[in-house]
């Protein structure tokens, strides 16, 4: 953990606040330590406006697990109040997520807390959020993935930063650290730190992955296999971000207007470039434009890039974006679920 402090822009974060998301868990109990000890108080500027926003934690409690997520949720409490810092929390019955908008409990939960710490922030002004996921998350995560089919990007894991709005970015300051170094540290420091009983649970994928495919491709396979994955993860980040500057170019030259509802693009511009170049063409599209790619795989979009080709025609999308030939033009609309238009 300590080598972090020479790889970690800490100073600059700091100056611009960070709010940590701690579960209570042994990663983001950690991570409330490690930045603890490099909290300093505000520093009046020449203006007599303090310079130093420093450092706050806010925690979730989903209710999901009864008295064990209260006693979570009074841990990190009595944690946070212990160093001095402030702290924020919100409690959100199950009963009060809609789940058909986010599609999964997991995807509504994580939905909930990333609107949460991104108001929290803004509150504040604070510029960063900080998460405490590690390299083990990245590989669990990779694997996850891959098992369910995905693409380049997918393989690309979760990144080191990300946008969560125009004022606040998602820092992953621990997603080279190994989760056996992070409780090195804690029994190092000979400080506690919760364990969510779910974990050993193997109904959901996650948990096997990490309780039963991980062990076995340690043991049998190859005792580096987090390192690889983690490799692999990197390189695709990598070519991601090739791409992304490429195909950010192509999007520039090609969409004519864009709003959140409505897209409008120069078909002709587009029609001489390769199968493969026009399926990451709008997949990336969508992804800038913010719409949702959660049900959209290969398939998909092989069969909308026909579409595309064909020059003719409207055909909906899953996710609710419906697409229309308009002369030269493609025309792309988001429209409720129940729209009447069909492929």
């Amino acid at each position: 953990m300590n080598r972090l402090t020479d790889k970690l822009p800490l100073t600059h974060w700091l100056t611009h606040g960070v709010l940590l998301a701690i579960s209570g868990g042994a990663d983001s109990t950690a991570l409330l330590h490690f930045l603890a000890q490099h909290e300093f108080p505000p520093t009046p500027s020449p203006n007599s406006q303090p310079q130093i926003r420093g450092l706050a934690a806010a925690h979730i409690n989903h209710c999901l697990r009864g008295n064990e997520s209260d006693a979570d949720a009074e841990f990190v409490r009595q944690l946070v109040g212990d160093c001095g810092l402030r702290y924020f929390e919100r409690r959100i019955a199950p009963e009060d997520w809609n789940r058909s908008e986010h599609g999964s409990l997991e995807a509504a939960a994580r939905q909930l807390r990333y609107d949460f710490l991104t108001q929290t922030a803004e509150h504040l002004g604070f510029r960063y959020v900080a998460t405490a996921h590690t390299a083990d998350d990245q590989t669990e995560t990779v694997l996850h993935r891959l098992i369910r089919g995905t693409g380049l990007s997918g393989i690309a894991g979760m990144s080191r930063f990300r946008q969560l709005s125009p004022a606040v970015t998602l820092i992953r300051p621990l997603l080279e650290i190994r989760r056996c170094d992070i409780l090195a540290y804690l029994e190092q420091l000979g400080k506690p730190f919760r364990t969510d009983s779910t974990n050993l649970e193997n109904h959901f994928t996650r948990n096997r992955i990490r309780n039963r495919l991980l062990p076995i491709l340690r043991e049998e396979f190859n005792p580096k296999i987090d390192e690889a994955v983690v490799r692999l993860s990197q390189l695709a980040t990598d070519n991601e971000e090739v791409l992304d500057e490429l195909f950010g170019e192509m999007l520039d030259e090609v969409v004519l207007s864009c709003t959140s509802d409505e897209i409008i693009i120069d078909s002709l511009k587009l029609r001489s470039r390769r199968l493969a170049t026009l399926r990451e063409f709008f997949i990336r599209l969508w992804r800038r434009n913010g719409w949702s790619l959660r049900d959209l795989g290969f398939e998909q979009w092989v069969l909308f890039v026909e579409f595309f080709c064909s020059g003719v025609g409207c055909y909906e999308m899953r996710g609710s974006v419906v697409a229309e030939h308009h002369g030269q033009h493609l025309i792309l609309r988001r429209v409720a679920a129940n729209s009447e238009a069909r492929s």
